[in-house]
C-alpha cells in the first residue's frame, strides 16, 4: 500500500529528467513498475508516441507487452483511445470490451484478464503516450489510487516533454554551430582565393562553387581542402575558364 510520501517521491522521480543520462525505454519501464505498485496489479504497459505514432516502451511482464502489442498492431484499444482522447479509459468487463475492440478483448480474455484501466501521459494539449493496467477482476481503482495514477502520469508527461524539448534544442544548437563552422571555412577559402587570384571575394566564391560542381565535390569540402593545404590554396582549375585574349599579345 502506498502513502503520500511515496507518491511525492514518485512525482519528483518522473518530473525531474534534466540531470544526467536519460533513456526513454528505462524511464518507461520504471513508470510501468511504479504504476503497478500503486495500483496493486502485476501487469502494466507504457506506450510512448514518436511523431504521433504509439510504440511499446515498457512493461512489467510478458502479458503487459503482449496486450500492448495487440493494441498497437490493431490500431485500437483502450491505450490508443486514451492517448487520442487525452482521457482516462476504464473498461471493466469483456463484453463491453468485445463490442468496442473485439480482437483486443479476445487477447485480454485469453490472458486471464477482465478489464483495463488506461491513463493518458499528457500535459495540457500535449500527449506523449498512455499507461495501461490490466485487471484480473475488472474493478476500477479506488478514487484515491486513480488520482495518484493520474498525477504520476502527468509528472511523467512533463518529464518526457521537457527532456525532448532539451534534446531538440541541443540538436538544433549543434546543427547551427556546424553550419557556422562550415560557413567560416568557406569564407576563409574565399579570402585566400581572392588574394591569390586577385579577384573580389564574390568572384572567388563563384569560381569555388563552379569548381566544386564540375568535380562533384561539396563547396565546404573543397574549401576545407584549400584552407588545410599547407602550401596555400590549390589554384588548379580555379582560374577564369575562358580568359579574355590580350589585345597586344594577340
Amino acid at each position: 500500500m502506498w502513502d503520500e510520501r511515496s507518491l511525492s517521491r514518485a512525482l519528483l522521480e518522473f518530473a525531474d529528467t534534466l540531470g544526467g543520462r536519460f533513456d526513454e525505454g528505462e524511464f518507461a519501464e520504471r513508470l510501468a513498475w511504479r504504476s503497478a505498485e500503486f495500483a496493486g496489479v502485476r501487469s502494466t504497459g507504457v506506450a510512448l508516441a514518436q511523431k504521433g505514432e504509439l510504440r511499446l516502451a515498457g512493461a512489467t511482464d510478458a502479458a503487459g507487452r503482449t496486450l500492448h502489442a495487440v493494441q498497437l498492431l490493431q490500431g485500437q484499444g483502450p491505450s490508443v483511445t486514451c492517448y487520442r482522447s487525452g482521457r482516462t479509459v476504464h473498461v471493466g468487463d469483456l463484453s463491453t470490451m468485445a463490442a468496442r475492440w473485439p480482437a483486443f478483448a479476445a487477447a485480454v480474455g485469453g490472458a486471464g484478464f477482465r478489464g483495463v484501466h488506461a491513463v493518458p501521459l499528457r500535459r495540457h494539449d500535449l500527449g506523449v503516450g498512455a499507461v495501461s493496467l490490466f485487471l484480473r477482476d475488472g474493478r476500477m481503482p479506488s478514487p484515491r489510487t486513480a488520482e495518484a495514477l493520474e498525477a504520476m502520469a502527468v509528472a511523467a508527461a512533463v518529464g518526457i516533454l521537457q527532456r525532448r524539448s532539451r534534446q531538440h534544442h541541443e540538436t538544433l544548437a549543434r546543427q547551427l554551430q556546424q553550419a557556422l563552422d562550415r560557413r567560416v571555412v568557406v569564407e576563409q577559402a574565399k579570402g585566400m582565393l581572392a588574394e591569390r587570384l586577385q579577384v573580389d571575394p564574390q568572384e572567388a566564391f563563384e569560381r569555388l562553387r563552379e569548381h566544386a560542381r564540375r568535380y562533384r565535390r561539396t563547396v565546404h569540402g573543397l574549401a576545407a581542402a584549400i584552407v588545410d593545404t599547407p602550401a596555400g590554396p590549390d589554384l588548379h582549375g580555379l582560374t577564369a575558364p575562358n580568359p579574355v585574349p590580350c589585345a597586344v599579345c594577340g
